[in-house]
C-alpha cells in the first residue's frame, strides 16, 4: 500500500457521493486538452514503468486497467456490484461462491472460463509477487465447473467481499501459459476481457496504445482507441496538457497542475493517507518517547500546505469515514476525543524528548522519492523536527533506488514519508496492511516493523465479524493502543484527483473511480 508511482484522500463516508471541489488555472478556464481527443482518449502517467505489465507485479495495474476486469466491481459509493460474476453468494462463513456470466469472451474470441478464473487468481497468490498479500485471507481458489468457482478462505473475514471487487485481474490462462516466463513483458501474453486491446507498448518511450474491443461483453465502447503515455514528473505532464496533448491526467498537486496546465482540476474526497513511519525495531526510533515527540512536532497543517492544500489533516490510522461505516457519527467523536491524536504542541514533544534515550537530539536519513509533493514534504518534516535537536538529512532516490527499497528489508529504510493508498470503504483494510505483524515480511506493508500480540487478536477480531457494533469495538480498542505506542504519525486524509480536457467530461467521478476497472468506460465524450 505504500505508493508505489502510480499508486497513491479527507475522507467521505461510505455510501455517500462526495460534492467534487474545482481548482481553477492562472486563466480561470479549462484550457487544457484544448486540442481534444475526437475518438482517441489521451491519458497521462506520471512515474510508470512500462517494462513489465505482468498483473501480478503491481506496477501494471494502470496499463492493464483498459483491458483486463475484476469478478466484481465497487458502485460510486463503494458498493460490491456483479461484474465478471453476474453473482456471488456465501455457502458458510468462509465459502464464496461466485457464478460467471455466461456472455464474457476475451479479445481473442475465447469464451471466458472457471479455469480461466481460478488460474488467474492463483497466478497473483503466487508469494513470489509483492502484491500477493491481497489474498493473504484466501485458503484456496477452484474451479467447480465451468462458470462456477469457489473461494474459501483461511477465517471468517468481513472485509473479503471488497477485495476481487478492487484486486484479481482476470486473463486467458491459456495465453499465459504459452508466453511462460516472457508473460507481461512488452505485454507478451496478455489477453483479456475488457474495453480495449493493448496494440503496442514502448518501453523505451513510456508508452501504450490501445484499439476497441469490438467483440466487448459490455458492448461499444466510448472511443475508438486509447493512448497512455507516461511523464517523469508532474510538470512535464502539466505542459503536455497544456499544449492540448492530453484528456486525461490525476494530478498529486492539483494546485501546482492547474497553474502550469491552465486546466481546472477536479478533486474529491479520496482513500489516500499520508504517514510518517518510523520503525520500531531500529534505534532511536525503537524509543516511544521518541516517537511520541514527534508525533506532537509535526504540524499537520503545514504539511497539507506544503502537498497543495490537497487533504486535511488527520489523526488515525483508521480514517473517520471508514469508522462511520460501523458506527454513528457521535460514537466516532467520542472515540476520536478518548485517545491520543497528538495535535501540534512543541512543548509537549520536548518533554517526551526528555524522557527519551536521546534527550539531546540525534542524525538520521529521510530518504525518499523525486516525485508526487514527496521531497517537499520530508524536507518540511526534517525542518519541523530540527526544533527537537533531531536532523533530518533527506536523500532523494532515483526511480530504481526507490524502486529497489520494496525489495529490502523494512529496516533498511527505518523513517520516511510515505501515502498508503486504503483503497477498501472497509475499516479493516489499513489495520491489516500496516499494523498486523505478518505484514512485517519484505514486500509487505507493515514499514514500522510494528508487533503487538494484542493488536493482532484484535485486527483478527475485527475482521471475523460482520456485527458493527463488535467490529467497532475491536477498532475503537486497536486504535487506543496504537495511539500510545505509535509506529506511524498519521498526517493527513488526502484527495483524489483529476484534470479533464475540453473534449471529455467524467460525471460519475468519486472516490473509488480510479479503483473501478476499467475506469476508462465512465469517460465520456462532450
Amino acid at each position: 500500500m505504500r505508493t508505489r508511482f502510480m499508486r497513491r484522500a479527507r475522507w467521505a463516508a461510505v455510501g455517500a457521493v462526495s460534492t467534487a471541489l474545482v481548482l481553477a488555472g492562472c486563466a480561470g478556464g479549462k484550457g487544457g486538452g484544448q486540442g481534444g481527443g475526437g475518438d482517441e482518449l489521451r491519458v497521462g502517467i506520471v512515474g510508470l514503468d512500462f517494462s513489465n505489465i505482468d498483473p501480478g507485479q503491481g506496477f501494471a495495474r494502470q496499463v492493464d486497467a483498459f483491458m483486463l476486469e475484476y469478478l466484481m466491481k465497487l458502485s460510486a459509493t463503494g458498493e460490491v456490484e456483479p461484474n465478471l460474476a453476474e453473482s456471488v453468494e456465501q455457502r458458510d462463513d468462509v465459502t464464496y461462491v461466485y457464478t460467471l456470466r455466461d456472455d464474457v469472451s476475451f479479445s481473442n474470441g475465447e469464451k471466458l472460463t472457471a479455469d480461466d478464473v481460478a488460474g488467474s487468481i492463483n497466478y497473483a497468490r503466487n508469494p513470489e509477487f509483492s502484491e500477493s498479500f491481497r489474498y493473504g485471507d484466501i485458503a484456496d481458489v477452484v474451479a467447480e465447473d465451468d462458470k462456477t468457482v469457489v473461494v474459501t478462505l483461511n477465517a471468517p473475514t468481513a472485509s473479503f467481499q471488497y477485495v476481487l471487487a478492487m484486486n484479481g485481474y482476470i486473463f486467458d490462462v491459456s495465453e499465459q501459459e504459452s508466453a511462460g516466463d516472457d508473460f507481461g513483458k512488452a505485454g507478451a501474453g496478455l489477453v483479456g476481457t475488457g474495453p480495449y486491446v493493448l496494440d503496442d507498448l514502448n518501453t523505451s518511450n513510456g508508452k501504450a496504445t490501445y484499439s476497441a474491443n469490438e467483440d466487448y461483453w459490455g458492448g461499444d465502447t466510448e472511443f475508438d482507441s486509447v493512448t497512455l503515455t507516461g511523464f517523469a514528473d508532474e510538470n512535464s505532464e502539466a505542459l503536455a496538457f497544456r499544449t492540448g496533448a492530453l484528456d486525461v491526467a490525476f494530478p498529486a498537486d492539483p494546485r501546482a497542475f492547474a497553474s502550469a496546465a491552465d486546466v481546472e482540476v477536479t478533486t474529491v474526497p479520496g482513500t489516500r493517507q499520508g504517514l510518517f513511519v518510523m520503525n520500531t525495531q531500529v534505534a532511536p526510533w525503537n524509543d516511544v518517547h521518541v516517537r511520541r515527540a514527534v508525533a506532537y512536532a509535526i504540524n499537520k497543517d503545514d504539511i497539507v500546505n506544503v502537498i497543495g492544500g490537497n487533504a486535511e489533516p488527520d489523526s488515525t490510522i483508521i480514517p473517520p469515514s471508514q469508522l462511520l461505516s460501523i458506527a454513528t457519527q457521535d460514537e466516532v467523536d467520542s472515540l476520536l476525543g478518548s485517545i491520543e491524536t497528538y495535535d501540534f504542541d512543541l512543548e509537549a514533544a520536548k518533554a517526551e524528548m526528555a524522557q527519551s534515550t536521546v534527550p539531546d537530539g540525534f542524525e538520521a536519513e529521510l530518504q525518499t522519492p523525486s516525485y508526487g509533493g514527496y521531497v517537499e514534504a520530508s524536507q518540511a518534516i526534517a525542518g519541523q523536527l530540527s526544533e527537537l535537536g533531531i536532523t533530518l538529512t533527506v536523500r532523494v532516490l532515483s526511480e530504481a533506488e526507490y524502486t529497489n527499497t520494496f525489495s529490502q528489508p523494512h529496516t533498511e529504510v527505518p523513517v520516511q514519508y510515505s501515502f498508503f493508498n486504503n483503497r477498501t470503504p472497509d475499516p479493516g483494510g489499513m489495520p491489516k496492511n500496516a499494523l498486523s505483524s505478518s505484514a512485517t515480511e519484505i514486500g509487505q506493508n507493515n514499514f514500522a516493523d510494528y508487533v503487538n500480540p494484542q493488536v493482532d487478536e484484535l485486527i483478527a477480531k475485527g475482521d471475523a465479524t460482520t456485527d458493527p457494533a463488535e467490529r467497532f469495538a475491536a477498532y475503537s480498542e486497536l486504535l487506543a493502543i496504537v495511539a500510545d505506542d505509535v509506529p506511524y504519525v498519521p498526517l493527513y486524509a488526502g484527495n483524489i484527483n483529476v484534470a479533464l480536457g475540453d473534449a471529455v467530461e467524467w460525471p460519475t467521478f468519486n472516490a473509488f473511480s480510479t479503483d473501478v476497472a476499467p475506469y476508462v468506460l465512465e469517460i465520456k465524450k462532450k
